[in-house]
């Protein structure tokens, strides 16, 4: 499956940085958010919208009908298209990476830029990242600092250039990020003599401020830096402006590779004003048709430059497109009445485990390789990319434990080579919920199983998908006949197969079979002390304790506290806690719950803090003091938990002095503030967005 197996274009070449002109310049277009019947190659109705140079690709080259996705939103798909890992193997087992992420790429893994870096290619990564900037080294109250730079970072991985959105179109940054610095960035913690690069004071593709009109998510508190920023309707012209001038810097005598990722068709939706009202499809065709553009604009760049004929193109999509009809204020629903299906008719979209999640438009020119106009009807995933990256440069690949875990290398389906054997028997899919599914052949099994630490209302939207099911996509391919009654021998296999893969570590290889035994339970000691409060709470509590918010009530010798995602507040128990040094301790049990955090405030109500269990976090955070504004938290400690959800756990919390310890099944969090060590008075049990349970509690000095 690798270089070894005959199917290199070129000769193994001596050296780490050696150079054969034989190899192809690449360019990999990884669009955003484009699902799979948005495009005219893929079905899109053409009096609705036009997408002449997509197309072109597919009438050059070759177009595949079963490429696939390893997740169903961006950062983990990034992830695996370049290093060639599922990405639910690392720390993100579900959603995106934050805005101020560490770079969830470690410097010394294996990717398409190292690896293409080492072959003697030039390289660069120019529009949307998603993938983080510095190094937590495994602190969780590590926090991205855009003031400062922005190391490591993809410098660090092999690329030579870098242009790009931090996160998402419309993210809270508003800034472009040029290297390792943000760009034109004028104070903040520059190096002294260093003089970053930035805009003409009355460059037109900038503004000087940045509202909750440009964002995506327009609550979000804008990030308070120094720096133009981004005019929305012209990031993209300014994206595919900085790749064709990369482009035009590159030598006739070495290869190249640009990582190119425009953020449409993701919102905001901001197609440049040339554009609006172009389309059949409102605004949402209008930002399709601006993606089409840049591809075409850098498709003619290539000819101008007379490097088409040199050069593999592939365009392709991280993840299906937005669709959610119930939403009519979605532009994306307005373009879905006026005809648009933006998935085709597959099933699901952005976010779910159904194939409009995942499977997405996949087209690859290169000239004179690569038969024009053919179609490809095998399966491949986007993980495979990084193995045939390898194949192509004649590039051995490491052991499947060492690198590309889960990549197989689709060059003889790139190629048309109808006698070589199906470049994958199967392939994992992973949701934003953490849902897994594992195809083979027509074969899909959904496990089901979300993640305990998504969102209630995540649970209840999509809890279609919290099942096990099985789909043949051969004769279902819209999935709407689950049929694992039918077959049980066979869910037996794929839930095997899922489990042994998943366990293994890599999937290219047939792993061992290993077993996991279940870690045995955490049983902390009694605490050591006078006992001065001792509520069971196998019933409401009597006074002085009271209930000011929330439903409570008392089942199987607890209590229960719910709240409901529309009161916009948390249930909360009120109790005292009459100690300065001392121990809190009682049993938690999440339910449907989101998080339970424990407030505790100081004699005279002046100050309080906050331990915060959800089933993934241990927090402890200094809550805002009298007079200060309500952003003026402080976190503390924050470490990573895994509390199975039905399950009584013991939560203690020791105070000495300044010093607050948190432990919870086997995690310790400390943390030190003068107000710690201060007379406690009362304590608040609070349970957001669903139900949790309390007992035994008990308080000694």
């Amino acid at each position: 499956m690798t270089a070894s197996a005959g199917l290199s274009i070129s000769a193994e070449s001596n050296g780490a940085n050696s150079t054969d002109r034989r190899v192809p310049n690449m360019v990999l277009i990884l669009a955003d958010d484009l699902g799979y019947g948005s495009v005219g190659c893929y079905g899109a109705d053409e009096r609705l919208i036009q997408t002449p140079n997509i197309d072109r690709l597919a009438k050059e080259g070759r177009r595949f009908t079963d490429a696939n996705t390893t997740s169903s939103v961006c950062s983990p798909t990034r992830y695996s298209v370049l290093t060639g890992r599922y990405c639910w193997r690392t720390t993100l087992t579900h959603e995106v990476l934050g805005v101020f992420s560490p770079l969830h790429i470690e410097p010394s893994r294996l990717n398409m830029a190292s690896l293409l870096k080492r072959r003697g290619y030039r390289t660069a990564a120019i529009g949307k990242w998603h993938l983080g900037y510095g190094d937590a080294q495994g602190a969780l109250l590590f926090r991205t600092d855009y003031a400062a730079e922005l190391s490591p970072g993809p410098l660090d991985l092999g690329f030579d250039y870098h242009f790009a959105v931090p996160a998402n179109h419309g993210d809270l940054t508003g800034v472009y990020v040029e290297n390792r610095f943000v760009y034109g960035l004028r104070s903040g913690n520059i190096p002294a003599g260093l003089t970053l690069p930035g805009p003409a004071a009355d460059d037109s593709n900038f503004q000087p401020t940045y509202t909750a009109d440009d964002m995506e998510n327009p609550r979000a508190k804008i990030l308070d830096l120094d720096a133009p920023r981004r005019k929305n309707k012209r990031v993209m012209g300014t994206l595919t402006d900085k790749a064709i001038a990369w482009l035009g810097q590159q030598s006739s005598d070495q290869p190249f590779f640009l990582y190119f990722t425009p953020v449409a068709v993701h919102n905001p939706i901001t197609p440049d004003d040339d554009l609006a009202g172009r389309s059949g499809a409102g605004p949402y065709g209008d930002w399709i048709h601006e993606l089409d553009r840049s591809t075409g604009r850098i498709l003619d760049a290539l000819d101008q430059l007379d490097l088409a004929q040199e050069t593999l193109v592939v365009f392709t999509s991280d993840n299906g497109g937005v669709f959610r009809p119930e939403n009519t204020a979605s532009l994306q629903t307005q373009a879905y009445q006026a005809g648009l299906r933006v998935n085709g008719s597959l099933r699901g979209s952005k976010h779910s485990i159904w194939e409009g999640g995942f499977k997405v438009p996949f087209l690859a020119r290169w000239p004179g390789k690569i038969p024009a106009g053919t179609t490809c009807r095998e399966m491949v995933s986007l993980v495979d990319l990084l193995a045939t990256t390898a194949a192509i440069v004649g590039q051995p690949l490491p052991a499947a434990d060492q690198a590309a875990e889960d990549g197989f290398n689709m060059l003889p389906a790139l190629l048309g080579d109808a006698s070589a054997n199906p470049i994958r028997n199967d392939l994992i899919m992973h949701s934003a919920d953490g849902v897994f599914a594992i195809r083979r052949g027509p074969w899909k099994w959904i496990e089901g199983i979300p993640v305990d630490a998504i969102k209630p209302g995540a649970r209840k939207s999509r809890a279609a998908e919290h099942k096990a099911q099985l789909y043949n996509l051969d004769n279902d391919p819209d999935e709407t006949q689950d049929v694992s009654e039918a077959n049980p021998e066979l869910v037996l296999e794929l839930s095997s197969l899922l489990a042994r893969y998943r366990d293994g570590g890599y999937s290219r290889e047939l792993p061992p079979v290993i077993t996991k035994a279940e870690a045995p339970p955490t049983i902390l000691p009694p605490p050591i002390g006078t006992t001065v409060m001792q509520e069971p709470l196998d019933a409401l509590p009597a006074a002085p304790w009271t209930a000011p918010r929330g439903t409570w009530r008392a089942q199987d010798e607890a209590v229960w506290g719910t709240s409901q995602p529309r009161d916009q507040q948390p249930a909360g128990l009120r109790g005292p806690l009459p100690i300065t040094d001392g121990t809190l301790q009682y049993d938690l049990c999440f339910r449907q719950a989101d998080r339970h955090s424990l407030r505790i405030h100081t004699a005279g109500n002046q100050h309080s803090f906050r331990v915060v269990v959800s089933p993934s976090l241990l927090e402890i955070t200094k809550n805002p003091s009298a007079g200060e504004s309500q952003d003026q938290t402080l976190p503390l400690a924050r470490l990573r938990l895994a509390l199975k959800r039905g399950q009584w756990h013991t939560l203690r919390v020791t105070f000495q002095g300044p010093q607050v310890v948190a432990q919870i099944a086997g995690v310790t969090a400390k943390a030190n503030h003068p107000i710690l060590g201060q007379a406690k008075e009362q304590m608040y049990l609070l349970v957001f967005e669903g139900d949790a349970g309390f007992r035994k509690l008990t308080v000694v000095q």
